[in-house]
């Protein structure tokens, strides 16, 4: 009674499959459009799988994001490819467009909204979650990986004598094989299987027959191929793929920061430019009134009172250019934070204030110590050395792969129905396949000798070029530094002299020309004078980066560490 009720629960299953079958043929033949259109028909539960999915993945590739960052930077940080927070900022920004007075952003806002809208941003963040999905398909040849196949088939001949054979003569055979597959790390490959054959069971059930298995089945390499150093290379390499990535994206979200932070300070060193150009040209302008009013009088010549007028011009035309050169800086700005061109969002002003009156701030380090801690702590070099570790492993690998194939073989099967009568049958084998052409081999060992030895020569190339980086950086300051001190000098010198120059106008002491001189070299002092301070603040920001002594937080705001410190915001903006 059992088995009949097995075999009626396997007719059962294999009838309902075989209805789903014949289905969903119907539902393809269907006509598209209107109610009949299959795609109408199966979107809904495709939906649910799809949504099923994308949950599924999304856990495990954060969870691999997540452990990837706690093993290649010793924490993990928020991380998500969500736009959710972009849309939002976009849509509130929206919301002011109608404002004729532009929206001011301070620098923590550009970078928060950079964070969460920049295209390129996003595009990166896309990119490592890619990398963790493609992880978990290396992962899952370690885990338990389940398989199983239901099959039916029948046949209609007809013969050269006109007698045919019907779908119903011939009778319905259906199969199914279920299976389990597990490899382990000592490069052993086990499998468990089980199936079901039945012939002629739906048609011809008194001339029906059955077959069923359970087999297990285990093969063992003892040579080559042999162990978890060789077995588990494949996830070993992409679970360290995965760690550089991550330190990779780190390294990108320092650079990405202090870019953002450049390109906010340029457009509000343009906009500072072009308020001078504007005072400049409205002084050219009391100028220009004051020499004709001069030369009316006869206390100057004409031709001074016409040089008067062309600095005006001059000073028109250059008010004119550094407002469009503004302007394009705002578009570059707005594109680079992922917004609307034509959205009215500028750099608040007060920033540049705020650096003004901070001035120059210290870098309390000496040269020899930080590059130090260039070499030391750079998350790129540390990839690099790891890189090296990893070409240093394929040659042993490769040296592995000379030995011979010698792998042994243990099946066992319980079979359920058997027509021989056999319960269980087991069998053990040996087999050695011995390589006599090496070609391959050699030359993949060659090849991994030669990439071992480039990739060493590629990590002293690095940790030159890091040196050379840091230094070169470190002269940028102090040139930066003696640049802006006379900057700053200049300017008070400039004030001073127009002032001067004016006097001596007005008493018939200097001449018109003087006096545009003086006022030309102050502009000239100003605009230099902030592009000093811009260029100093930035270049600060690479030489930290550059030590590996910057940190940014899940908004983008920069911290800088001190020597002896674990962090501290040393220079927040």
């Amino acid at each position: 009674m059992k088995a009949t009720h097995y075999n009626l629960t396997i007719r059962t299953l294999l009838c309902g499959l075989l209805l789903l079958a014949v289905s969903c043929a119907k539902l393809v033949l269907l006509p598209a459009g209107g109610n009949g259109d299959p795609i109408v028909l199966i979107s809904n539960p495709l939906d649910k799988i799809s949504d099923v999915a994308e949950g599924k993945a999304d856990r495990a590739a954060y969870g691999n994001i997540m452990a990837s960052q706690k093993l290649g930077l010793g924490d993990s940080a928020p991380f998500t490819i969500d736009d959710e927070a972009g849309r939002e900022v976009r849509s509130m920004l929206e919301l002011d467009r109608t404002k004729e007075e532009p929206t001011l952003l301070s620098l923590s806002d550009a970078l928060a909204i950079a964070i969460a809208s920049s295209r390129s941003y996003q595009t990166r963040k896309e990119t490592l979650f890619i990398q963790a999905l493609y992880l978990t398909e290396v992962q899952k040849d370690f885990d338990l990986n389940y398989n199983g196949r239901v099959e039916a088939d029948t046949s209609f001949s007809t013969y050269k004598d006109g007698s045919t054979e019907t779908f119903g003569n011939r009778g319905a055979n259906a199969g199914v094989d279920l299976g389990v597959t597990r490899k382990l790390a000592t490069g052993a490959r086990m499998t468990l299987n089980f199936s079901q054959n039945m012939l002629r069971y739906f048609t011809n059930p008194d001339t029906s027959d059955s077959n069923n298995a359970l087999t297990f089945n285990i093969i063992q390499p003892l040579l080559n191929g042999f162990g978890p150093l060789v077995t588990k290379e494949p996830l070993r390499q992409a679970e360290r793929d995965m760690v550089y990535a991550a330190r990779d994206f780190k390294r990108y979200q320092q650079d990405f920061v202090i870019d953002i932070s450049s390109q906010f300070y340029a457009a509000l060193r343009t906009r500072d430019q072009m308020v001078n150009e504007r005072n400049n040209y409205e002084s050219t302008i009391a100028n220009r009134e004051q020499s004709e009013s001069y030369a009316k009088a006869g206390r100057i010549a004409d031709f001074q009172a016409a040089q008067a007028r062309q600095s005006e011009l001059n000073a028109a035309d250059r008010w004119t250019i550094a407002r469009a050169a503004y302007d394009r800086a705002l578009d570059d700005f707005r594109f680079t934070l992922g917004l609307p061109i034509d959205l009215n969002v500028e750099p608040d002003p007060k920033e540049l204030s705020v650096l003004e009156q901070r001035g120059l701030v210290d870098v309390d380090i000496t040269l020899p110590v930080a590059m130090d801690s260039a070499i030391s702590n750079r998350l790129d070099l540390i990839n690099e050395r790891q890189k090296v570790e990893d070409k240093d492993r394929k040659v042993e690998i490769q040296q592995r792969n000379f030995l011979p194939k010698l792998d042994v073989s243990y099946t066992v099967q319980k079979q359920f129905d058997s027509s021989d009568g056999t319960d269980i049958s087991q069998n053990m084998g040996v087999g050695l396949e011995l390589p006599f052409d090496w070609t391959e081999k050699r030359n993949s060992f060659r090849i991994a000798q030669i990439n071992y030895e480039r990739e060493k020569r590629n990590l002293e190339s690095d940790e030159s070029d890091v040196v050379r980086s840091v230094r070169d950086l470190w002269r940028k300051l102090e040139s930066n530094r003696s640049v802006y001190a006379n900057r700053l000098l200049s300017v008070k010198l400039a004030v001073r002299r127009v002032e001067n120059t004016t006097l001596l106008l007005n008493q018939g002491k200097a001449l018109t020309r003087d006096l545009l001189d003086a006022q030309s070299d102050l502009l000239s002092a100003r605009n230099e004078a902030t592009a000093s301070l811009v260029d100093y603040t930035i270049t600060r920001l690479r030489f930290w980066n550059a030590i590996e002594r910057f940190e940014i937080d899940p908004k983008g705001m920069w911290y800088e560490k001190s020597i002896g410190q674990v962090e501290e915001a040393v220079a927040t903006p």
